[in-house]
């Protein structure tokens, strides 16, 4: 039976280091050596029959996360498993990362039951199964040492099959990755020299969550950096923001109105900076006793430019029935209802309203009528950069 795992393995100096004390645990209580890399289990091990649908969630959700940041705090033991450990401090994001994680496994993977549990003990592990004379002796040899203790970041989540790699999502370069990529040296050198601009305070991917970067053959850093400094155009449309029976009729994968509330506003602000321009066509939020579209829209990084749609009032904010955008040698025509479009209009126009429920007539690009859906189910819940719309129509 085949099985999975999804971990985050340590990387650089860190990683090196806790090499070095696994082998010195090995070699002096004379344990067989795995040659396992270091690394934090997030989910499983675990089967199931849908291998497609794991590849596509792990993507989907990786892909709404920038960096993920947590401490090493010294060294821990479960007794009745007789394991030590390095005991993980998450950060919040890590910890939310992880239970969202379950719960986009749990319809159709078969789980652990720790991996239910809202209060994971997330941990790196040193040795296992070991007999009580053994477990004894190393408890008291780790309590001698200076405990490992740093922070780290996760640069890549990893998905095993059968404790192979099967695909990691690379959080600096935002893309999923292939066994083949992910090996690559060149690519991970790569990954690492923007690691370094973050530290550097030069670039920061959780600003930029939906432009991938092109790896390159040779080490561009400096050209890559000034792609950052550029501010882009996006276009989104119907959030519905506290609008509870909007998960139910567009099947919207979220726990409740306040999940959703904070995974939309979330995404938007991880995609977006304040340089950034936001074409919003319409209906950001809508049910009855909801906040308001002013507060909503407070809430939203971005200089945005509003369509208004058929579930938008306000006093204050300034509504645009359409606009004709012209980006990359093409019009667009930017509107809420695809039936305001002019009959006359030859370009492409750009429309939301009509969500995820009449996908054969609405898809997200229609390259024969030249018209763009982008209603957020279909953007996977988060605004389009412009600039990916145009590879696609290109």
């Amino acid at each position: 039976m085949t099985h999975y795992l999804i971990e985050f393995r340590f990387h650089g100096y860190a990683k090196y280091k806790i090499k070095m004390w696994v082998d010195e645990v090995n070699q002096r209580f004379g344990l067989k050596s795995k040659r396992a890399i270091p690394h934090i289990t997030l989910a499983g091990p675990f089967t199931t029959d849908d291998e497609t649908r794991l590849i596509r969630d792990f993507n989907l959700l990786c892909s709404n996360y920038s960096l993920i940041d947590f401490k090493v705090n010294g060294f821990g033991a479960f007794e009745d498993a007789k394991v030590i450990f390095l005991d993980i401090t998450p950060s919040q994001i890590l910890e939310e990362f992880r239970w969202n994680l379950a719960q986009m496994l749990k319809p159709y993977c078969n789980l652990n039951k720790y991996d239910y549990e809202r209060k994971y003990e997330f941990h790196s592990t040193i040795a296992m199964k070991l007999p009580d004379d053994k477990f004894e002796g190393i408890k008291l040899f780790v309590a001698g040492k200076d405990g490992l203790k740093f922070k780290h970041i996760m640069v890549r989540a990893t998905l095993v099959k059968d404790q192979l790699i099967l695909r990691e999502y690379d959080f600096i370069l935002r893309r999923p990755l292939g066994r083949k990529l992910a090996l690559d040296r060149e690519i991970y050198t790569h990954t690492l020299n923007l690691l370094n601009a973050y530290f550097e305070g030069s670039y920061n991917p959780g600003e930029y969550l939906s432009e991938r970067i092109e790896i390159p053959k040779k080490s561009m850093i400096d050209n890559i950096k000034s792609v950052f400094k550029r501010s882009r155009i996006f276009v989104t449309s119907d959030f519905h923001l506290d609008h509870t029976n909007i998960i139910k009729y567009c099947r919207r994968p979220f726990l409740d109105t306040a999940d959703m509330n904070k995974t939309l506003v979330q995404n938007w602000n991880n995609t977006i900076n304040n340089k950034d321009t936001v074409y919003f066509l319409g209906d950001l939020a809508y049910g009855r006793g909801g906040r308001s579209t002013d507060y909503w829209l407070k809430q939203l990084n971005g200089n945005i430019f509003f369509i208004k749609g058929n579930h938008d009032e306000s006093n204050e904010i300034k509504f645009h029935d359409n606009f004709i955008l012209e980006y990359a040698n093409h019009k667009f025509f930017l509107t809420h209802r695809p039936e305001n479009v002019p009959s006359k209009w030859n370009d492409w126009a750009i429309c939301g309203h009509n969500h995820n429920n009449n996908l054969r007539e609405y898809p997200f690009i229609d390259k024969e009528n030249k018209r763009i859906n982008i209603s957020v189910e279909l953007t996977k819940y988060k605004p389009v950069d412009m600039d990916l719309i145009i590879k696609q129509i290109n």
